[in-house]
């Protein structure tokens, strides 16, 4: 399983190189006195990280070890570090992410980006929205959309980037891909991040609806989202890699042929979850993504997801586990256009083992989600 772990991050590798992503840094895992690539230019953006990896470089504040609930993030999935912004109806900080080389004009981009909602009660949002400049913005602890901020007076055009199929990105459990096709002026050096005005006004307009909002962010009602892996890419590269893929994933793929057919069990195991937790990381996404992507071909198929652990810990603790690794795994093929009554689930905790549990080996055999895949 390392191999094969291994072996698919490098094929992942290959191909991100094959589609040469102009966003210099897109993970944000190059530190160098702060986020190599990206600065903040409007209020106080966010970086999440692990707590074993934590960095707090000014502008930003480290939302993972906030004390808030409501602002902090649930789930870092594609690595150690990822952005994150407030915004409300009239208000929203900046993020401006550095290309390594100048867009071509007239030519077609494919903008893409990770997301996750990190607040709890707010109503989620449509689309994450950019815009492309030549020339990089000034920093001002001024949040764009106040009067003070230079930008807010200015007419940007955004970018909305969206999911397919579009719908609210709601889930703090499962990141989202947005994306979007641009068609270059020229000469465009870099991305910035934010919500620009105008875009998600339903959703935001709603948190305060009877008052104008003021300047104290603590009387403005806003969401709070995170983002990461961000790409800019050739359109006809990303064609073209889409059409024929690198000869390593093809491989990778050979290698391991994914049970796609009605009767057929898929197993995550729990390398593919948050150690001791429900959260799906990245590494289980493919497998996941071609799921879903078999299941809109296949509209007769159906799949039970059941949960499973080891002995270690209480048995309560076990089945809630179980239960809430299986709900994971329901809400990714959901927020991938599947049908819920299309999806059941079941958490049976320790009680159901594939293995005796009396090694560590035979006991992470049993760490598993398994997904049976029927006809209706």
């Amino acid at each position: 399983m390392k191999a094969f772990l291994l072996y698919f991050l490098f094929s992942l590798y290959l191909s991100q190189a094959l589609a040469q992503n102009l966003v210099k840094n897109p993970s944000l895992e190059q530190l160098k006195g702060g986020i190599v690539g990206f600065r903040g230019v409007s209020g106080t953006p966010d970086i999440a990280s692990v707590e074993s990896k934590v960095i707090m470089y000014p502008p930003y504040f480290n939302a993972y070890r906030s004390e808030t609930p409501g602002r902090q993030l649930t789930n870092i999935a594609f690595g150690e570090v990822c952005l994150c912004q407030w915004f409300s109806y009239g208000a929203s900080e900046l993020t401006q992410a550095e290309l390594t080389r100048p867009l071509q004009k007239n030519k077609e981009y494919l903008v893409s980006l990770y997301t996750i909602k990190a607040s709890t009660i707010e109503p989620p949002i449509s689309e994450i929205t950019v815009h492309f400049t030549n020339r990089p913005q000034r920093f001002t602890r001024q949040v764009y959309g106040l009067k003070e901020h230079p930008l807010t007076g200015a007419s940007i055009p955004y970018l909305s980037l969206k999911a397919t199929p579009p719908g609210p990105l709601a889930s703090r459990q499962v990141w989202t891909k947005v994306s979007a096709i641009y068609k270059a002026k020229g000469g465009e050096r870099y991305l910035v991040i934010g919500n620009f005005i105008g875009a998600n006004a339903a959703a935001l307009e709603s948190m305060n609806p009877d008052e104008e909002q003021e300047e104290k962010g603590s009387k403005i009602k806003g969401t709070y989202y995170c983002y990461d892996n961000i790409s800019v890419v050739l359109k006809s590269e990303a064609a073209q890699e889409e059409a024929q893929p690198s000869s390593a994933a093809t491989a990778s793929r050979k290698s391991q042929p994914l049970p796609f057919a009605i009767g057929e069990t898929i197993t995550l195991e729990d390398i593919n979850f948050t150690s001791g937790d429900h959260h799906i990381l990245s590494v289980a996404y493919p497998m996941l993504d071609s799921l879903a992507a078999f299941m809109r071909n296949e509209q007769e198929a159906v799949v039970h997801i059941t949960g499973h652990t080891d002995d270690v810990g209480s048995e309560e603790d076990n089945l809630e586990l179980s239960v809430r690794r299986t709900e994971a795994v329901r809400e990714y093929l959901t927020n991938s256009g599947i049908a819920e009554d299309r999806i059941s689930t079941e958490g049976f905790g320790e009680s159901k083992p594939k293995v005796a549990n009396d090694t560590e080996e035979n006991r992470a055999l049993n760490r598993r989600v398994e997904i049976k895949i029927s006809q209706k």
